[in-house]
């Protein structure tokens, strides 16, 4: 995106992307499913986790959504289909984007080339001792999925020339979490509906039950602030989970004693086996004590005993990284002129819905615009 915006900008600029990968975009080709979820009409610096919330709020307000899709679709001739407020290329599929950028600029592409060092020359860079540019941009990623390549091998340099003092420790976003309920096991592969709250967080959507704890986008929405409150020393142990939203407490304690009575000659967890899943049921009425309204409390308010999450490889996005106070307004490295920073590097993690490639746009098109600026200006 950054050499598309750049060419946008100026044609004529000479641009070199040095790619790890033996082709270009492999992380995004995992998007959204290979759906590739691109944007999102809700984007607000709010979506996000960062050290610096005016300056993300800067870069969103100057490449919103709006912003991006005119981009998408009048430079990159990709058409844009709304599930929601969810953006799309129209062919749902992550392929359409990442060949339409890489064909978007006369960029030159050396693939299976992965760089090891970045040293400042006077006015120029020097990479790997053979490449000299004027500008270097680390659109490196994050750790999170290391197969795609994205693996944090680049952060010792970045931390060479911003200080260590500059980042934020790497953890795991948007990513399953650890239980140590053993009755969860007997839910492994169930989905479920519900709302599930954390240290007054609350999410709704589907939970996954699974062998070792809970996924699902509602439960991943919640993992950022887990495990950031995990490594701060004040861990969440628990989180609860309404697993029939649309009842409140009142209407769950007279549905499932009607439901006993009028099956009392049923076991409890086949009589109201029509309201909530069986296996859920078995493991709710386990829990209770066994009344009407034990049980309707179990499942309005289910407990779930954390005990951490799922790891780098398991994870959509890395939270940590560069911090953004650590880049001017135009992402370019403060003590390092010359060298800028986009995308999943720096400190800046959002929701699940389209806001982390919002982020990576957005941070592209700044990071472009503040190349051609200084440009224009030599």
């Amino acid at each position: 995106m950054c050499a598309a915006a750049l060419y946008n900008a100026d044609s004529s600029l000479r641009v070199l992307v040095l790619e790890k990968n033996s082709k270009p975009g492999r992380k995004l080709l995992a998007t959204g499913n290979g759906r590739c979820n691109y944007t999102n009409r809700n984007v607000t610096s709010s979506c996000y986790n960062t050290d610096d919330n005016a300056k993300l709020t800067k870069i969103l307000h100057a490449f919103g959504p709006a912003k991006i899709t005119s981009f998408f679709e009048n430079n990159l001739g990709i058409i844009t289909d709304y599930k929601n407020d969810l953006a799309y290329p129209i062919t749902y599929q992550s392929k359409t984007v990442a060949d339409a950028l890489a064909s978007a600029s006369n960029a030159r592409f050396e693939y299976d080339t992965e760089v090891k060092s970045v040293v400042r020359e006077g006015m120029n860079v020097i990479v790997n001792g053979v490449y000299t540019a004027l500008y270097v941009v680390f659109a490196c990623g994050g750790v999170s999925l290391p197969d795609s390549g994205s693996d944090g091998s680049l952060y010792p340099v970045l931390k060479g020339m911003a200080g260590s003092d500059s980042f934020e420790r790497l953890i795991p976003s948007l990513v399953p979490l650890k239980s140590s309920d053993k009755d969860l096991r007997k839910l492994s592969g169930i989905r479920q509906e519900c709302i599930v709250k954390m240290d007054g967080r609350e999410e709704r959507g589907e939970i996954l039950f699974t062998d070792y704890g809970i996924s699902g986008i509602c439960v991943m929405q919640l993992s950022g602030y887990y495990n950031r409150s995990l490594t701060s020393g004040k861990p969440v142990k628990y989180l609860t989970v309404d697993l029939i939203p649309s009842m409140d407490l009142k209407i769950k304690k007279k549905v499932i004693g009607d439901l006993l009575n009028r099956f009392n000659d049923r076991d409890k967890a086949s009589a109201i086996s029509g309201l909530i899943k069986k296996p859920i049921a078995e493991v709710a009425v386990a829990r209770s004590d066994g009344t009407p309204n034990g049980i309707a409390s179990v499942i309005h308010d289910f407990r779930i005993n954390l005990t951490g999450s799922l790891g780098f490889e398991n994870a959509q996005v890395t939270s940590g990284g560069l911090k953004l106070s650590a880049v001017t307004d135009g992402l370019e490295l403060k003590k390092c002129p010359g060298i800028f920073v986009c995308g999943e590097a720096l400190n800046v993690d959002g929701l699940c819905g389209g806001y982390n490639l919002h982020w990576a746009w957005a941070s592209a098109m700044t990071v472009a615009e503040s190349i051609y600026d200084e440009y224009e200006e030599i």
